[in-house]
């Protein structure tokens, strides 16, 4: 049986629209872009480049919410924005797939999780980790108790953050720096993984002269008495990323280099994934969902935990004092 045809409208048509989404909506088959919104003229010719075919093309999101019809809309702006404009698709019935962080603050990370609910349509946070069979895997197993019960995590990422440059390093419009940005994945794997509930933060962040967190060292307590450290480095020279979780009945280590898995051990031995657990992303997760009218979804209410954390971490710093994370 072929599948349903699904038309999709895009917000944000810069380099992650084009390099990372536009080709996982080519790969489906039976997916066409209907709409693209960005405020600069040049990234909208670069992105009917990249389509190769015309795409009705706007200036203001809002007017292409209105004078567009589809399925679902992907949101790829500055962070600061993301929460008016998910609480405007969703308004306008269509599901949503956003870039992450999903939001800023607390407060809107509880406001958006009841929207989508109560308008019934399908959100997703596009944590591309998520959708890594290891990842998967190791969530799995530690949802059957194969750590025992989780005592601690210890988790690091590094890139040459610093060098992106653009509103990433406008502290208005991207709310934070590398922690806020490529820390996010790593901050969100391990909540989504562990289900971990952070109680208390105590953080450090140095901005390398530049107007946002380069680089920062993050202490957490946990609800029920786990402890972690989380580390971002953003004037490294490449990316790689660990994350370690241990428990009373064993450790499970995950590493990344440039930004594809290295290895998995289970108390220092390598793990295989089953084949059952096959490579996904967030893009076709959603695609999936609205075809099976939300079979097997799952609400990313993850990212309120991950939102409150991040507030938090960035309290602290700025207090220069451990905080209690606020709920």
């Amino acid at each position: 049986m072929a599948k349903k045809r699904l038309t999709i409208a895009v917000i944000g048509a810069g380099g992650n629209m084009r390099g990372a989404h536009v080709p996982r909506i080519e790969r489906d088959g039976f997916a066409r872009i209907v709409g693209a919104a960005d405020p600069v003229t040049e990234q909208i010719d670069r992105f009917t480049e990249r389509t190769g075919y015309e795409v009705p093309a706007f200036s203001d999101w809002r007017e292409m919410l209105a004078e567009t019809e589809s399925d679902a809309v992907f949101i790829s702006t500055p962070h600061s924005d993301h929460h008016a404009q998910i609480k405007a698709c969703l308004d306008a019935g269509r599901h949503v797939l956003v870039e992450k962080p999903m939001v800023l603050t607390p407060a809107h990370a509880r406001a958006t999780l009841r929207h989508a609910e109560e308008a019934k349509r399908l959100l997703v946070v596009a944590y591309q980790r998520h959708w890594m069979p290891e990842y998967v895997y190791a969530r799995e197993l530690i949802r059957k108790g194969a750590l025992g019960e989780v005592r601690g995590v210890v988790g690091y990422v590094t890139q040459n953050w610093g060098a992106l440059g653009g509103w990433r390093l406008d502290p208005e419009k991207s709310g934070g720096g590398m922690y806020m940005d490529t820390g996010s994945h790593l901050v969100a794997s391990m909540l989504w993984m562990t289900g971990l509930q952070p109680s208390k933060v105590s953080a450090t962040f140095d901005s390398a002269r530049r107007p946002v967190d380069i680089n920062a060292a993050v202490q957490i307590a946990f609800k029920g008495g786990a402890v972690g450290t989380l580390t971002t480095i953003g004037n490294a020279s490449r990316h790689d990323e660990r994350l370690m979780i241990s428990g009373s009945d064993g450790c499970l280590i995950l590493h990344l280099h440039q930004w594809q898995v290295r290895s998995m051990l289970l108390n220092d031995e390598p793990l295989t994934v089953p084949k059952r657990i096959r490579p996904d992303t967030p893009d076709n997760a959603l695609f999936r969902w609205i075809r099976t009218n939300g079979k097997g979804y799952e609400a990313p209410e993850f990212a309120l935990q991950v939102s409150r954390l991040t507030e938090a971490s960035y309290r602290s710093a700025k207090e220069k004092a451990p905080v209690t994370v606020r709920r």
